[in-house]
């Protein structure tokens, strides 16, 4: 696993150093969404490299299906105090925080697609995850890293 997602990561970093992650405020300032940054680059660094330096003919290249889950776990998003779950009933505190994760995770991936930094490749489906592309290159490339999904999945 080392060898994935180190040029991609450095790809996110300079889609937002172009500005790609930045939101408007209610008051009219733009601000960096630091938790889109932080899904984007988890799913950089999860994914292979384009071209695929491993030679890994089954995978392709920036494509994430890890799922919400491995990004909540990722991001300590699943846990709670001890403390609060006896006031509140842990499997109610679970339920609330995995609700809350699943729905915080979803909304950034549709402000990605929206921003054109991911596209969806595949739906979810029972039993497996949604599939996204990671759109970090030029059009080009992500023309070709597209290919390459199409040809491998």
């Amino acid at each position: 696993m080392a060898s994935m997602g180190y040029q991609n990561v450095k790809l996110v970093y300079e889609q937002t150093g172009q500005g790609r992650l930045l939101t408007r405020r209610s008051d009219g300032t733009w601000v960096l969404d630091s938790f889109a940054l932080n899904v984007l680059t988890y799913m950089a660094a999860n994914t292979y490299d384009y071209p695929n330096p491993t030679g890994n003919e089954y995978k392709p290249s920036r494509y994430y299906d890890g799922g919400w889950r491995k990004i909540a776990d990722a991001f300590g998003l699943l846990r709670f105090d001890a403390s609060l779950a006896e006031e509140v009933g842990e499997e109610t505190l679970a339920e609330q925080r995995r609700n809350t994760a699943r729905t915080r995770i979803s909304r950034t991936w549709a402000q990605l697609i929206d921003k054109g930094l991911i596209r969806r490749y595949k739906g979810a489906y029972l039993g497996g995850n949604a599939g996204y592309v990671l759109m970090l290159g030029d059009e080009a490339e992500n023309r070709e890293v597209i290919e390459n999904a199409k040809n491998l999945l």
